[in-house]
């Protein structure tokens, strides 16, 4: 007898033995009625989450034995999918399946090899696997601060592909013997072991099919320098493990995943490069390995601009030296070359590295969290606008019963809120997502964009709903600035997180296009600045902080 799982419960097994139920109805037939959870869920790659949404949203429907009918299914992966669920920018691993079957064993010139192997990855399985293979451009700048080498001196590419870095290190002097490179990619070890005997004549020892994250490795090196994988697709149950053998129980993108295990097989002052999208470098989830990071003595931090092809993602390096001296930093943007303090980051909320502000930035920065200040952090009540599941179903263009205005994050403004271009039913059951009612209805909330780099703020009083694209606040009165001299009104936040400083602030510490709950948590709310005037401009704020604008930054009044 099979045991029906109800679909809100959605406690599903990742071992399903078959896409179709089958079971025997009281007349003794057998007959296919109707299809798994997990089944659904292994096949389109999607959370139960998702498919809870999916549900709620009424895009998917269920038998009376609480399964998944095969003809909503089949409409639904006909009709729907690809077009308003799971489109190519929001899940790029159901598209683009690669048609190329690629063999090593016809490979003429291994460099070449390597190449035309890459170009057979499709972007679907890039984009699973978290494969990009590193231009050798960005491991020349990498290897800008390699130290005179020694003969006994080792190199290590833990994720190393086809080989690119390996093949830069040779060309550096390190001896052959001494290099190491490992991946899970059979047929590009296969390549790379290829490509070093191309270059040196003799076939490698240690380039060799490895997981670092499977097995225990105790062996350490000199030098590492490795791109990792990228947002590799785990299974939960792996992401669990990896949590805990490597981060304390906190789960962690496949990217941060390496650096903490190179941190554990690098040699007492040994020399670690990594290569990583920008995220790593100030989003929240990645705090803890930042800690980590920061603990030894930060050498280099470039910014390689977007250097994949086919990817929007901006790569940023690091390199360090695994001990304790905290030295003048080499940093590298797009604006140009400066040196950096490595305190100054270890101060920042969060840890964060933000080698793009200067160091006159930085001065700024310690300058405004030096003064009184609060923050937002358990003092309000935040929601995220309402996400419908299909806005093409839901919005309308015409007021008709029922329905109730509902703005768009690009209809608010600092201080104000255009007129709403969609109409919506008020009725939340069928949403996908919805914040409670009785949190639209507040007598006031601070809405803001939520995508975008700028911080947009503005007072709502009149109960308005907004999409997904907006997000709102909601001031605690009995927690924030409970005392009198430290209490700030909703007019007053507003004015302030519009503020040209506090942009200029967000930006320099968050560089984010999204604006999140837990940076805006970070920011520092001057409440005193309000005692002295009910007046007050901008003007009035850079003077009561003891700045002043100048060429588009600011910098502290002498």
């Amino acid at each position: 007898m099979l045991l029906r799982t109800p679909y809100l419960l959605l406690h599903l097994s990742a071992n399903a033995a078959g896409k179709f139920k089958r079971y025997v109805n009281h007349t003794g037939y057998n007959r296919v009625m109707s299809i798994e959870f997990n089944s659904v869920i292994n096949e389109l790659n999607i959370s139960s989450a998702t498919l809870k949404n999916w549900l709620k949203t009424d895009d998917l429907s269920v038998d009376k034995n609480g399964f998944i009918t095969t003809e909503s299914y089949q409409n639904f992966k006909k009709n729907v999918l690809g077009k308003s669920k799971l489109n190519k920018r929001a899940n790029k691993q159901h598209f683009d399946k690669p048609d190329i079957i690629f063999n090593a064993d016809n490979i003429v010139d291994a460099n070449q090899g390597s190449i035309q192997y890459e170009q057979s990855l499709s972007i679907a399985e890039k984009n699973k696997k978290g494969i990009y293979y590193t231009p050798n451009n960005v491991i020349d700048d990498m290897f800008l601060v390699l130290p005179t080498l020694k003969t006994t001196d080792t190199f290590l590419d833990p994720c190393c592909g086809t080989g690119n870095f390996l093949m830069k290190a040779l060309e550096k002097g390190f001896n052959p013997d001494n290099i190491y490179g490992f991946d899970v990619d059979e047929t590009a070890i296969k390549i790379a072991n290829m490509r070093f005997y191309q270059m040196t004549g003799q076939y490698p020892k240690n380039i060799k099919v490895i997981n670092l994250l499977e097995q225990q490795h105790t062996q350490k090196y000199d030098f590492i320098f490795t791109n990792p994988p990228w947002g590799y697709k785990f299974n939960n149950q792996q992401k669990n493990n990896y949590a805990n053998n490597f981060n304390n129980g906190i789960k962690v993108d496949s990217s941060a995943l390496f650096v903490l295990i190179c941190l554990k097989i690098i040699q007492k002052n040994g020399m670690l490069g990594v290569l990583l999208p920008d995220s790593f470098f100030n989003i929240t989830a990645f705090k803890s390995v930042r800690e980590e990071v920061l603990k030894k003595a930060l050498v280099q931090l470039i910014d390689h601009n977007k250097p994949f092809t086919g990817l929007q993602t901006k790569a940023y390096s690091f390199v360090i030296k695994n001990n304790n001296r905290l030295n003048s930093i080499k940093c590298r943007t797009e604006n140009g070359k400066y040196k950096r303090k490595q305190k100054s980051f270890i101060k920042n909320p969060n840890y964060i590295i933000n080698f793009d502000a200067t160091d006159n930035d930085e001065r700024v920065i310690s300058h405004l969290y030096s003064y009184p200040h609060q923050t937002l952090s358990g003092k309000a009540k935040w929601a995220l606008g309402i996400v419908t599941g299909n806005n093409d179903k839901h919005l309308v263009t015409q007021k008709n019963d029922g329905y109730k205005p509902i703005y768009k994050g690009t209809e608010i403004e600092r201080g104000s809120i255009k007129e709403a271009q969609f109409y919506i039913l008020d009725d939340f059951s069928k949403l996908q997502q919805t914040a409670n009612k009785k949190l639209f209805l507040a007598e006031k909330k601070i809405v803001y964009r939520f995508i975008n780099s700028n911080l947009i703020f503005a007072l709502d009083y009149k109960q308005r709903y907004f999409l997904n694209s907006a997000n709102f606040l909601i001031l605690d009165k009995h927690s924030l600035f409970a005392d009198d001299r430290l209490a700030i009104s909703e007019e007053q936040l507003v004015f302030l997180l519009n503020t040209e400083i506090i942009n200029w602030l967000f930006k320099k510490l968050f560089r984010t296009h999204k604006v999140l709950r837990s940076d805006l948590e970070k920011l520092p709310i001057f409440s005193h600045f309000f005692k002295e005037s009910n007046h007050y401009s901008e003007q009035d704020f850079h003077k009561y902080l003891n700045i002043e604008k100048n060429n588009g930054t600011f910098r502290i009044k002498t």
